[in-house]
């Protein structure tokens, strides 16, 4: 039985490329890159030449990027290194503006901060088609709010947010009470495979990347600092990083991490995959909107990023489907693969009005490099008929 996979959106599998440009380094390329010695040179050279890689995609300056050991870490250094500065440094209590369809490393950090009083925070609450308006984000701005941090293409339903919109407004709000300007980050983690990254652009200070949403290797990360931004680091150690993430560097992961970026091509061929995966997206969304109350999660059209596709079929208990999906040879998610396996509903399908229960199912199905016309025709007719069958 060929197995469908459509969990792109999880985590893609590793490009042979990116597999052939890694392969040796561990054992050919092994000295430590902080070394002065020829062997920890040599690494050195491969992650210099790494970092001009990634930052000529998002054009940054290569002392801008900073690499770390995924997007979750990425986006902890954004939030708590610039929250962290501003309570070393100043009297305020600091204000941060988010929203609901954040990544969970984003949301329940927040989240967390708030319930310990460390922070005020601002949840930017979606319409019920999961669209953020970026004026609800402007005007939540207050004295005290010292960062945004926004998603820049939802994880769990595909929403394309305005973040260039939200970046051109925030550098034209003067700094009041506290002579503060709002550090605004973006998670374009889920983005960067498709759309423009340029941060100049983009009008952010902070921008997260992972590797293996771009069919690169698990473990590695960046974060783009803006030169000039003050922060405090999550750890103690060494000055690598230009001194803001110690420890040794992967020097393997970050060698793959640039293959891909590579791989990805120009913005035109991006375009060009994201239009073809487009079609298969639409194709697979009129399929299941035929099943009986089955409901879709996000928008439609140009708003909704190519290679997402998110269900809630009511009356139909979420294990069983998961369980029959597998068994029939398809890959899918029940969201977010950061919290699968909880029996609790995401907070971006509250945040849309909607709750599981046990009879409820919400499924995520993110398309591919591999995914053909024909595997969405199949995974049609196939979830078709587990939903009435597991109906009745």
């Amino acid at each position: 039985m060929k197995r469908i996979y459509l969990d792109y959106a999880a985590t893609t599998p590793l490009d042979p490329r990116v597999a052939k440009t890694m392969r040796g380094f561990e054992s050919e390329i092994y000295g430590n890159p902080s070394s002065v010695h020829r062997e920890g040179q040599v690494a050195r050279a491969k992650i210099d030449f790494a970092r001009t890689e990634i930052a000529r995609f998002i054009n940054a300056k290569s002392q801008e990027v900073v690499f770390t050991s995924g997007a979750t870490e990425a986006n902890n250094l954004a939030i708590q290194g610039v929250i962290n500065h501003v309570i070393r440094y100043s009297k305020i209590k600091p204000h941060v503006i988010t929203t609901k369809l954040e990544h969970q490393s984003v949301y329940n950090l927040i989240k967390d901060l708030e319930k310990r009083g460390v922070i005020e925070a601002t949840f930017v609450s979606p319409d019920k088609n999961g669209l953020i308006n970026a004026q609800e984000i402007i005007n939540a701005v207050k004295d005290n709010t010292v960062l945004v941090s926004v998603i820049f293409v939802s994880n769990e339903i595909g929403t394309i947010l305005p973040i260039r919109e939200i970046g051109q407004t925030l550098k034209e709000l003067k700094p009041k009470t506290y002579n503060l300007k709002s550090v605004y980050h973006i998670d374009a983690v889920q983005a960067a495979k498709f759309y423009n990254c340029n941060v100049e652009k983009l009008g952010c200070d902070l921008l997260t990347l992972s590797a293996h949403k771009l069919y690169g290797p698990k473990g590695i990360g960046s974060l783009y600092i803006k030169s000039g931004l003050k922060m405090q680091n999550l750890m103690i150690g060494g000055s690598q990083e230009y001194g803001r993430r110690p420890g040794t560097q992967n020097t393997s992961g970050i060698v793959g991490f640039a293959k891909a970026v590579e791989l990805l091509g120009s913005l035109e061929n991006r375009q060009k995959r994201s239009e073809k995966i487009f079609v298969l997206r639409d194709l697979l969304i009129k399929g299941l909107s035929k099943i009986q109350k089955a409901e879709l999660n996000g928008p439609v059209g140009e708003t909704r990023v190519a290679d997402n596709v998110s269900f809630t079929f009511h009356n139909v208990d979420q294990d069983a489907l998961m369980t029959a999906l597998d068994l029939a040879g398809i890959a899918a998610s029940t969201g977010s693969a950061c919290v699968s396996g909880s029996s609790e509903p995401s907070h971006v399908i509250q945040a849309l009005g909607k709750v599981n229960t046990g009879q409820a199912s919400t499924i995520r199905f993110t398309l591919g490099s591999s995914t053909s016309a024909m595997d969405i025709k199949s995974v049609i007719k196939i979830v078709s008929k587990i939903i009435s069958e597991l109906s009745k």
